[in-house]
């Protein structure tokens, strides 16, 4: 099993949408790499499924169903010698949805729209509008910002994001002229400025990004990329 084989297999599912044939990517690429290499047995399918058990249950329903239909595929092409299957886990799609204390809160961020005056105010926009982290805002660089096409390039670990800048943020950012100024600067120097704007922590904008875009019914998969995420585990609880 590898990705030569999930791309052969997602190419034999015609009929499935872009965003079906994404998950199959996300959800079998991880079960491979769980693999390691290793012969596939009931007993690695019963370990990896016990990994499985700290997700939701859609969305351990949601992979396992996959991995299913992937090692289907592979029995019948020949590819593997035995049929094997995980147990599927069944779940009720509004299982946690009347949990509120365990549900993450969308808050009401239009403070940080009124004005860019300090240090703190910028990066506080930066995360809420791209879900940056306290590490790409100091590599950005003010020329990547292109406000005739409206689009931000992040270059992180060897991989570009285009993102879209948005008419709001644009009008309030634009004018700024020193912006390289700030990217410069170290870690704690963005944390200890952000602290004189934000009562929210980085990582607590961050996640307001996150609500904001699953609020707008951006899919996971796109928003896993505008992240830079590798998977898909980390965004499972905001789409209960």
């Amino acid at each position: 099993m590898n990705e030569q084989t999930i791309k052969a297999f997602i190419d034999s599912r015609q009929k499935a949408s872009e965003n079906t044939k994404l998950a199959y990517f996300y959800d079998l690429r991880a079960f491979v790499t769980f693999l390691e290499g290793n012969e596939l047995t009931q007993t690695q399918l019963n370990l990896y499924q016990l990994e499985l058990q700290s997700l939701a249950k859609s969305s351990q329903h949601r992979k396992i169903t996959n991995i299913n239909t992937f090692m289907k595929y592979l029995y019948q092409n020949g590819k593997l010698a035995h049929f094997f299957e995980m147990h599927i886990v069944p779940y009720q799609h509004q299982e946690l949805q009347d949990n509120d204390q365990r549900q993450p809160k969308l808050l009401d961020v239009s403070q940080y729209y009124l004005q860019v005056k300090k240090p703190g105010d910028l990066i506080a926009l930066l995360i809420l509008e791209f879900g940056l982290k306290p590490s790409e805002i100091q590599s950005l660089k003010w020329s990547e910002f292109n406000w005739d096409f409206k689009i931000l390039t992040v270059a992180t670990g060897g991989i570009k994001r285009i993102l879209p800048i948005r008419d709001k943020f644009a009008r309030l950012v634009r004018p700024i002229k020193n912006a390289d100024e700030l990217f410069s600067k170290s870690r704690q120097f963005l944390h200890y400025e952000l602290k004189k704007t934000s009562t929210l922590t980085s990582a607590e904008l961050r996640e307001q990004y996150i609500l904001q875009r699953v609020a707008e019914r951006v899919s996971i998969y796109d928003l896993a990329k505008n992240l830079g995420l590798k998977s898909i585990h980390s965004l499972d609880k905001y789409y209960r």
